[in-house]
């Protein structure tokens, strides 16, 4: 059986072509997809901010209630201090740890004693205080965070005890400058928002609401009165920023 050139030709352009479809094709390079960040570990930093607040106090007698005098000092100053605490991140982005600090401060403020005018029993000389000087030294918490990942975004909220040194100066009418200094024991709360600018370096802002509670700072006996305390009752508004390393 002949068969032509034309045919042949045909033939074997025709198996060619098979044999390039069989060969091995070049495959493009598939790029890596990058793992999601995760905020799970320990890690410790610096922070600083700006807090404000204010204190009533009111010298009372322990027996009756019946007070001498009382007023308000509003506080304000700039703080600085440490936190350190341990993060982890379920499978579907909640994230839960747990966070302590403690932090340096100058909030402080003066206010001018209003006494009471009823406060007129037969031989009582009221001792008012005619100023009242109070500063907040140093403060810290140990707190509960839970957070929501947003890949390098973190929003979150926080919460638990306070505590904090207060100094208080009151300059009564018929004595000198006294100081009373005492560590008040409450609770704050608060919110924040971290990003993780490497996978290390993690920068935050955050606001927080303490109220270091009612704290008695003196316990002393006036002769025809009774005895009689200072009460101090603090609450403070705090706004830092801070730069943390995870480890």
């Amino acid at each position: 059986m002949k068969i032509s050139a034309a045919a042949l030709a045909i033939l074997l352009s025709s198996t060619a072509a098979y044999a390039a479809d069989l060969a091995p094709q070049p495959v493009e390079p598939i790029a890596p997809v990058a793992a999601p960040y995760s905020w799970t570990g320990f890690y410790g930093g610096v922070q600083a901010g700006y807090n404000w607040g204010k204190s009533d106090y009111s010298n009372y007698r322990i027996s009756d209630g019946l007070w001498d005098y009382k007023g308000k000092i509003d506080a304000k100053g700039f703080t600085a201090g440490v936190y350190a605490g341990y993060n982890y991140q379920f499978e579907n982005n909640l994230v839960v740890g747990l966070e302590g600090d403690i932090n340096y401060d100058s909030a402080k403020g003066k206010a001018h004693a209003r006494g009471n005018l009823n406060f007129d029993e037969p031989g009582v000389v009221p001792i008012t205080a005619t100023t009242q000087e109070a500063k907040l030294k140093w403060d810290g918490s140990a707190r509960l965070r839970v957070g929501y990942a947003i890949d390098r975004f973190l929003p979150y909220i926080t919460g638990g005890v306070a505590f904090g040194k207060y100094d208080y100066n009151p300059t009564w009418r018929v004595d000198s400058s006294l100081r009373y200094s005492s560590t008040h024991i409450g609770w704050t709360i608060g919110a924040g928002l971290e990003y993780a600018v490497t996978d290390n370096l993690i920068a935050r802002v955050e606001y927080r609401y303490t109220d270091y509670g009612k704290k008695d700072y003196l316990d002393y006996a006036a002769s025809a009165e009774g005895r009689f305390n200072d009460r101090i009752n603090l609450k403070t508004h705090t706004i830092r920023v801070g730069l943390a390393y995870k480890f």
